[in-house]
């Protein structure tokens, strides 16, 4: 039965090079195999864990696969638990790591508790590298398991993961040691019962680079023929796997062409079969594809798959559609949404598209694109009948469009689809065409808010399909101050204008952007340096956002409390704070590039603020947010804690030609405060006086109308000149400038101390310092955790460092340098 019959049953062969390297395994915590496609990295595993292992070790293994990063980190954790289920509560805890949360993920790494001898394989790590923070992926090789040993299979990784393995001096076999020398091949060809002289084996090991798949087809090869054969490595497998099936085998394996791996059930429904046939199972027992029995699937080895693309495409674009279309359709009947769009999209079948509910896919890469890049293809090039069938689509195209920040383009579809929706017999669609045309009036609420009394006419108590609760509102901008606040001097009168809005707006859309108008008040009271009033309205924002899962105001209220904090030199306040961000991030639906850039923005506002610049994300470092897929009010705090994060620094030309190439135009009065005053110290710093003081003077017609005190007094301790401009031009506010003033450098002191000078005198990072100041008060681990919003393990683990780094072997001991905590 074809290739069946031909089988290929030889024996695994491993040079004595690589045996003595595999036994290192069980004798180091962590080790990196990096090899490309076809060395043999898993069988390797495989097969040493099998013959080396004792009997009542536990070995546990993990296969990444192309798919959502969420997913991914789940079904990891899904083995750790089996190792340690204390651990991975905390992990699924905090689900998927971003900026706020990886401290607390690796820390939960570094406090795997396993006593057992136990093996866990991540197999295919490549595809979770890509999304995993370097310092997540150090804590999983420093993890704390006495008797764990963690095995990471992988291809090629990125220069930034291999420098980070290699620097820290983990165990690594390299794709030279998973080579085969000519007298390997000879040894292997041996063992099969083929003999070779020596000029053959180096002719194979020349031709083949030791590379064990090809050196497994010339076997292959040999056995067939009786000879070596030049031919490459594709060549080989064509004729020795592909020629040797029937047409209905290759058909089956055509239809799994788009697939990495597949269960019997999928494949079975590709096919339009209630069973898997016979000859399919003929198919898919051949050694490039193996079976995974704890996953229950098939997995394609790379270079089948290589082959059986390129059949594909020898079978025309009609047949490679309706392979894709099928790869499309099984993922969409399965529930996979996000892989059918990805199939879909490459042979452009809009109509497909357009039948599915992709509202939860507008922020997210669908393959190897952005979603937003698909929807402006459909807007550009789908047919005209396709758009007006799929009315309600094409809106949520509109609104993707937008999201994404290409106006010309939202506005553009928005006059294409109006005779469109005004044609249907259902009026809730032009209501909500209705309320995406107001966007176009974005800021000026008043406008917007003309618009909306007619949509409302037109939704008849009923809400938007287009514009979901889980969208990030106002794009991302976590200032509703900096977002609505239009005119100097008329602060009040636009939180009035803005609550009238939020109340209709967010009544049409399932509760988007509620609080927002609150965020304003907050901001705003905290500007005046009103900050029992602020706290108050703070937390009531942070209420009603939870309440309506809305992330993106309850950060900025969540940064507004942390703000507060420091004023107040609450070190405990500002910790909470900071550790509440995340689960202001955490509702379903919302784990998201925008919400994982706006959490990094908010953590860089707040680590700029006690010059904490060591742990601000590497892309808000080194600039890289203006070339990222994101929309521009994210772009533009991102750029506020660049320059704040040039400033301190001291890279002040860079700060002020940086500013100048990418400051934006028509910015609001208090985006032109706060980055007017920060361009400013740097002119004071390169000793342009004259400039830094035209700026403080622009920031100060543009902030103090509206009593906003608060920023001048921030940044007063590094310019002189500030008190003078508040005192003659806004004596109204000079007392609760000069008190705010001394407030601010007090709490900034304080919270320096508490979380940066101890740092370097005690070699404890801000985390560990704190758990030893509150242990050496004589509170219990569960009394911390509970204070500190953790879990008693990670205070546990804490302590261990601390009483490490201390050199001491008891917390009462901590008593004794309580005067240094």
């Amino acid at each position: 039965m074809g290739y069946k019959s031909k089988k290929n049953s030889n024996p695994h062969y491993y040079s004595d090079c690589l045996k003595n390297k595999l036994k290192r395994i069980s004798t180091v915590p962590a080790t990196v195999i990096e090899a490309p496609s076809g060395y043999g990295k898993t069988t390797a595993v495989q097969d040493y864990l099998k013959s080396r292992v004792s009997h009542d070790a536990k070995v546990y293994w993990f296969t990444a696969e192309n798919e959502a990063p969420t997913a991914g980190f789940r079904r990891l954790c899904g083995e750790i638990n089996k190792i340690d289920s204390n651990a991975v509560e905390r992990l699924l805890r905090i689900d998927f790591p971003n900026a706020i949360t990886i401290g607390e993920v690796c820390d939960a790494l570094r406090s795997i508790d396993c006593t057992r001898k136990t093996y866990l394989v991540i197999d295919n790590f490549q595809l979770l590298s890509i999304h995993l923070h370097p310092a997540l992926i150090l804590a999983l090789l420093e993890h704390g398991g006495e008797s764990l040993h963690i095995v990471l299979i992988t291809q090629m990784l990125s220069r930034e993961v291999y420098m980070l393995i290699a620097g820290h001096g983990y165990y690594h076999i390299s794709e030279t040691d998973l080579r085969l020398t000519a007298e390997d091949i000879r040894k292997y060809f041996a063992i099969a019962s083929v003999n070779i002289v020596p000029d053959t084996a180096k002719m194979i090991a020349s031709h083949t680079e030791g590379w064990v798949i090809a050196v497994n087809l010339q076997l292959c090869s040999y056995q067939e023929l009786g000879v070596y054969s030049d031919t490459t490595i594709l060549e080989r497998m064509e004729y020795l796997v592909w020629d040797t099936m029937t047409e209905e085998q290759q058909m089956f394996l055509l239809f799994l062409s788009p697939f990495e791996t597949i269960t019997i059930q999928q494949a079975s429904s590709l096919i339009d079969a209630d069973a898997i046939p016979e000859y399919a199972l003929d198919a898919l027992h051949n050694p490039f594809i193996h079976y995974n029995v704890v996953r229950r699937q098939y997995e394609i080895h790379g270079i089948l798959s290589e082959l059986l693309v390129s059949k594909r495409a020898e079978r025309g674009t009609s047949f490679e559609r309706d392979c894709l279309l099928r790869a499309g359709d099984l993922y969409r009947d399965f529930g996979l949404l996000h892989q059918a769009i990805d199939f879909y999209w490459q042979i452009r079948a809009y109509e497909r598209i357009l039948s599915q509910d992709f509202s939860s896919l507008m922020l997210v890469k669908i393959g190897k694109i952005e979603f937003k890049d698909i929807a402006l293809d459909i807007a550009q090039n789908c047919p005209s009948d396709i758009k007006k069938q799929y009315r309600l689509p094409m809106l949520r195209i509109a609104w993707s469009l937008k999201m994404a920040g290409l106006d010309a383009e939202f506005d553009m579809l928005l006059i294409e689809l109006h005779p469109i929706v005004a044609s249907s017999d259902e009026p809730e669609l032009l209501g909500d065409w209705m309320l995406l045309k107001s966007f176009q009036k974005h800021p000026f609420v008043t406008e917007m808010k003309s618009i909306l009394m007619g949509a409302k006419v037109l939704f008849s108590e009923k809400s938007s399909r287009v514009i979901m609760p889980t969208h990030p509102f106002c794009f991302g901008n976590h200032s509703a101050l900096a977002e609505y606040h239009l005119l100097p001097g008329e602060a009040d009168r636009e939180v009035e204008d803005l609550a009238e809005y939020i109340t209709l707006y967010s009544k049409l859309t399932n509760g988007h952007g509620s609080g927002a108008d609150i965020l304003f008040r907050a901001e705003l009271a905290y500007q005046r340096c009103q900050l029992a009033e602020a706290e108050v309205l703070a937390y009531k924002a942070i209420f009603i956002a939870e309440s309506h899962q809305q992330s993106v105001v309850q950060l900025g209220a969540t940064l507004v409390l942390a703000h507060i904090a420091l004023h107040n030199a609450d070190s405990i306040r500002w910790q909470q704070a900071v550790d509440s961000l995340e689960r202001a991030a955490a509702f379903p639906g919302q784990d998201n590039v925008v919400t994982r850039a706006l959490l990094d923005t908010v953590r860089g506002i707040l680590l700029n603020e006690l010059k904490d610049v060591k742990n601000i994300a590497p892309w808000l470092k080194e600039a890289e947010f203006w070339q990222l897929q994101l929309p521009l009010p994210i772009k533009q705090s991102a750029l506020f804690v660049h320059l704040n994060y040039l400033l301190h620094n001291n890279e002040f030309p860079k700060l002020i030609g940086t500013a100048q190439a990418l400051l934006p135009k028509n910015m609001s009065p208090y985006e032109d405060m706060l980055y007017s005053l920060t361009i400013a110290v740097g002119h004071i710093a390169l000793g342009e006086y004259s400039r830094a003081m035209e700026l403080v003077g622009f920031a100060a017609h543009r902030g103090l109308p509206d009593g906003m005190v608060l920023s001048y007094a921030d940044y007063s301790f590094v310019m002189k000149g500030i008190d003078e401009i508040v005192k003659q031009e806004y004596p109204e506010y000079y007392e609760a400038y000069c008190d705010s003033k001394e407030k601010f450098i007090l709490g900034w002191q304080t919270l320096h101390d508490a979380f940066l000078s101890e740092e370097s005198s005690l070699d404890l990072t801000a985390r560990e310092y704190e758990v030893a100041r509150l242990a050496a008060t004589g509170l219990k681990n569960n009394e911390i955790a509970k204070k500190l919003f953790v879990t008693e393990n990670t205070i546990r683990y804490h302590l261990r460092q601390i009483f490490q780094k201390l050199n001491i072997d008891r917390r009462a001991k901590l008593s004794g340098i309580q005067k240094l905590l």
